[in-house]
């Protein structure tokens, strides 16, 4: 995969090159990471382990083609057309939206006493494509996240706050599974500029509007 993406840059003469890879790489880690935190070569799931290989191989990719290629470790993101809605914020936001029971069944890191870092997918899109359009970049990996944590007790909140009559009883105590740290964004800021725009409630808000809305879900 990786050597038909750069033949094709090179056909294309694509200056850079932007792999998405995932904060879950930290899992286990606790406090605050950076990209030089030593990463375990073992991992809990097969992506993990799959877009570890996609780091080592891009940069070596990159200096034989001489195309720029950074890999992005996303943390926490949601927002419209997440499918899948693995995370608390999406069912809890459908669920206030749809009027339909509210489902706990897979959704990773969703009791009442969680939280993770969250961030919008209209910022963290915003993040990607500062990176992709930089002028000139320092290093070739960059978490993406707002280096902070949201309880999810804020989220639910947060969407009270948009439909009021909104009922959830999180599940006590916190998701069996090993912590996520939180991540630090200090090379992302200093080659982008980049902060995020939106905060729990209007993020929140604006993905309501969205599916009251009718929008694709």
């Amino acid at each position: 995969m990786l050597d038909a993406t750069f033949r094709v840059a090179q056909e294309w003469k694509v200056e850079r090159v932007t792999f998405s890879s995932t904060g879950g790489m930290y899992l286990g880690l606790s406090g605050t990471v950076d990209e030089e935190h030593p990463i375990a070569l073992q991992s809990m799931f097969p992506i993990l382990a799959y877009q570890k290989i996609v780091e080592v191989a891009a940069e070596q990719f990159a200096k034989k083609t001489g195309i720029s290629a950074i890999c992005v470790r996303l943390m926490g993101m949601f927002g419209p057309f997440d499918g899948a809605q693995l995370g608390l914020p999406a069912r809890l936001v459908h669920a206030a939206v749809s009027g339909r029971p509210l489902s706990f069944k897979d959704v990773f890191f969703g009791n009442a006493d969680d939280a993770v870092d969250l961030l919008y997918i209209k910022d963290m899109a915003r993040a990607i494509a500062l990176l992709q359009i930089a002028e000139k970049l320092q290093y070739d990996v960059y978490n993406i996240a707002s280096s902070k944590v949201t309880p999810n007790r804020e989220l639910v909140d947060a969407v009270k706050r948009v439909v009021p009559d909104f009922k959830a009883d999180l599940p006590l105590g916190r998701y069996p599974f090993p912590p996520l740290p939180l991540p630090d964004t200090k090379r992302l800021q200093a080659d982008t500029g980049f902060s995020p725009k939106f905060d729990t409630q209007s993020a929140i808000q604006h993905y309501a509007d969205w599916l009251k809305a009718g929008n694709p879900k």
